[in-house]
């Protein structure tokens, strides 16, 4: 266990705690509200405004904690917190060498999940953290999340620095931060942004709180900017700040009596309009989004600005401000996530999405802890002959409850989480193992292919770690295929580049998998070093009725040749597609005409029998139905 460090300023830090006056006082009632919405938005089982002291920590609110909870500020995982000036996270305490023999993670709390947010004070001091716990590791804690803990946090500070002015003013004594001129303009910079004079985030939260406290209806409008980011790159930070002010003025021009706005993020604004109904929300907005794509940055009228607006209503989606913002802001990412749309409004079901994946990231955390994945194999062989020439490695999921779950059961949620590249490595880790194997036993010219995570190009140095997984099993690097996706080279060009480039200079080979399927295939193959295209099989399966799909083959057959690239189709599950092929020269195919994916103790099994690889019963197969 790493004992946290004494941060810069401990003294002075200490004496901002005791400004706000809360050791020895218990819980402070205005904060328990915010303690309980934390439980609800992030669906955890504990929460806490947890302050410093000295040597120890104490709970100014809390919620799910028993009474023997160790306090000492060696064990806090908040101690750390004050330290980062963000949210700290935690994914798993138990892997992270900080934390994982610490009291607080191997006794009775058993804490694995942790995320806190620091307090500050009014001079900049951590005084103390909003935190979130869990008894279950969790790594789908992710940006949007980092910033809501955050605003709580905010929250927090509000209602203590609202606590600590009533307290020195019934004194008869004022506590202003030395570098303020005076409380009224301490007042006005806690509720304004400083780039376009709306009100900020703070201001924002208290205006959402006084209009539902009225109880009349009211909608809540989040508006971020697409492509933002780009704006600033190409243009530079000063055009970003001037569509930025540019948005800002227009919905203060467009708003009417009983309506707020306020910048309350990077690129993202929120209004709060009084009486807006279900019925009038989406068109309000589309004509706000429609008036901001009007707009144009300074000196690039041809650029244009569009954004993304996600919709909340009180009292029919939630009756807390926070709540309702959240609400709001998952409708935004919703809205953002839609291709066709960029107007949502909020549903249940958006937030029954949010709690799957979090459910769906704890199930994936039990299944890599457990070593529930497993790998299938099936066959590739050589057209002309049906000689076994290699297999391509495919995961599955033996779940404890659900039996064996096929990759579209949960490869999606896989390749988003921060697991996927420790899945990754494992995938390369027990396909190497296997190829090494059944090379040892007769298979001498075998080849695997494994497919890769867009995040294995990100994360760590993947030819760094083929190349280790290829000397622990004393494999070739010819022995190895590694296969990826035209969405993996364009996640990342200039890192994925490099990586492929190292990898096939060590002798691996790269297919290029699903070819001919996206938009820059062509172009790819020209600048990354590709071995092998793999032909998909929605060709394959169209190529004898479709006289397009069969040009689109021989044209990618001979263009493999020109280039001198090896070309294997995928899903051929007839003996008149193989001939086809083979009569056209396509070198290599896999497909349930050869063998499913199976199991190793079967594909091994198979390995020792004669042709058991070649089709048998062409015929029978022709007359039934395709395989799925």
């Amino acid at each position: 266990m790493k004992c946290p460090p004494i941060p810069p300023h401990e003294k002075d830090r200490l004496a901002a705690l005791d400004s706000y006056v809360l050791a020895g006082q218990g819980s402070v009632a205005d904060l328990t509200p915010l303690v309980e919405i934390a439980l609800r938005i992030f669906n955890v089982p504990m929460a806490a405004v947890n302050m410093i002291g000295t040597d120890s920590v104490f709970f100014a609110a809390s919620a799910g904690f028993g009474d023997d909870v160790d306090k000492r500020r060696e064990v806090s995982f908040c101690a750390h917190t004050i330290l980062q000036g963000a949210t700290m996270v935690v994914p798993d305490a138990t892997h992270d060498e900080r934390f994982h023999d610490n009291p607080l993670v191997s006794g009775a709390t058993n804490i694995r999940f942790y995320a806190g947010a620091p307090l500050l004070s009014a001079d900049g001091h951590a005084i103390g953290v909003l935190c979130i716990l869990d008894t279950v590791p969790y790594d789908g804690f992710g940006a949007e999340d980092r910033v809501r803990l955050s605003d709580l946090a905010h929250m927090v500070m509000d209602r203590l620095e609202i606590r600590r002015l009533a307290m020195a003013a019934s004194a008869g004594r004022t506590a202003v931060p030395k570098r303020v001129v005076g409380p009224e303009h301490l007042a006005h910079l806690a509720q304004i942004d400083a780039l376009t004079g709306l009100p900020n985030r703070r201001q924002f939260y208290r205006a959402v709180e006084a209009a539902l406290l009225t109880g009349r209806a009211c909608g809540l409008l989040m508006v971020d900017v697409d492509g933002f980011k780009d704006i600033n790159n190409i243009l530079g930070p000063a055009a970003g700040d001037d569509v930025l002010r540019a948005i800002g003025q227009l919905l203060v021009a467009e708003a009417s009596t009983g309506t707020a706005v306020a910048r309350i993020g990077g690129d993202e604004f929120a209004m709060r309009v009084c009486g807006l109904t279900a019925e009038a929300a989406k068109p309000f907005a589309r004509q706000l989004l429609a008036k901001i794509s009007e707009l144009a940055p300074m000196g690039h009228e041809d650029m244009r600005i569009s954004a993304s607006c996600g919709i909340a209503l009180f009292p029919r989606d939630a009756q807390e401000p926070v709540e309702l913002i959240g609400d709001a802001d998952l409708a935004l990412h919703a809205a953002k996530a839609e291709a066709t749309a960029n107007v949502a409004l909020y549903s249940p079901a958006l937030r029954n999405d949010a709690l799957d994946r979090r459910l769906s990231s704890i199930d994936l955390h039990r299944a890599v802890a457990n070593g529930e994945f497993v790998l299938f194999y099936q066959p590739q062989v050589r057209l002309s002959d049906g000689a076994l020439v290699g297999a391509e490695a495919l995961i599955r999921w033996m779940h404890p409850s659900r039996g064996l779950l096929s990759p579209a059961a949960f490869l999606p949620a896989l390749e988003g989480s921060a697991l996927a590249p420790q899945v990754g490595r494992w995938v390369i880790e027990e396909g190497c193992a296997q190829a090494a194997r059944w090379r040892r036993q007769g298979a001498a010219d075998f080849r695997m292919a494994v497919n890769l995570f867009a995040s294995q190009f990100r994360t760590g140095d993947l030819p760094r770690e083929v190349e280790e997984s290829l000397a622990r099993h004393g494999l070739p690097p010819e022995a190895l295929e590694l296969e990826i996706t035209e969405n993996i080279v364009l996640s990342d060009h200039s890192t994925s580049i490099d990586a492929l480039t190292r990898l096939r200079q060590m002798g691996v080979h790269i297919a290029f998998d699903d070819f001919g399927t996206g938009y820059a295939s062509l172009s790819l193959l020209t600048r990354f070093p590709v071995s092998c295209i793999k032909l998909d099989r929605s060709f394959v399966q169209a190529m004898l009725q479709a006289p397009r799909e069969a040009a689109v083959i021989a044209a990618i057959l001979e263009m493999g040749r020109a280039l001198d690239m090896d070309v294997i189709a995928e899903g051929i599950e007839t003996e008149a597609e193989r001939a086809y092929l083979a009569a056209r020269h396509c070198p290599e195919g896999q497909g349930y005409l050869f063998g499913r994916p199976m199991p190793a103790e079967e594909f091994e099994a198979r390995l020792g029998q004669a042709a058991a690889f070649v089709p048998q019963g062409a015929a029978e197969r022709d007359a039934g139905p395709r395989a799925c």
